[in-house]
């Protein structure tokens, strides 16, 4: 008797489809593939979360969510009890950040999502010796280069 097709096993193939050549997941991302699992495939929030994480799983996907809640303590040990990071400490924990999410993201993303998570625990950076952040505030104020701006009349 042929296996029935269900409502979880088309969202698998569509998360799936979604994960390829995709080595890691936003949290928007993530977002979006759960909306589309409740909306478009009529599944319950639960089901949808766990067909996205088994996917990941299966295929290495590495989920930013996971990236963070593992980056946490690393900050929490440069940081100390102050939770203040200095410079050279918040540029470790960008590479460790990469790494972590398999080393797919630029230099400029991931010291933003580094930002993102200090920002969320409450974590400060530590002033330099002129008594300046200003390594700090300049993250994701980064300029784009010109190869990356789009031009309007240029489709890309």
């Amino acid at each position: 008797m042929p296996k029935q097709d269900t409502t979880g096993d088309r969202f698998m193939g569509y998360v799936e489809l979604a994960a390829l050549d995709r080595p890691f997941l936003s949290k928007s991302e993530e977002r979006r593939l759960l909306e589309q699992g409740i909306s478009q495939f009529g599944l319950d929030p639960s089901d949808a979360r766990g067909i996205v994480l088994y996917v990941a799983q299966q295929q290495g996907l590495r989920l930013e969510r996971e990236v963070d809640s593992r980056i946490l303590p690393i900050l929490s040990r440069y940081g100390g009890r102050r939770k203040k990071i200095n410079k050279k400490k918040f540029r470790e924990a960008s590479a460790l950040y990469n790494e972590l999410a398999g080393g797919v993201l630029s230099e400029a993303e991931s010291r933003q999502y580094v930002k993102q998570v200090m920002e969320q625990n409450k974590f400060r950076p530590k002033r330099n010796m002129m008594m300046s952040r200003g390594w700090y505030d300049k993250i994701g104020k980064e300029k784009k280069s010109a190869s990356m701006l789009q031009l309007p009349f240029r489709n890309v």
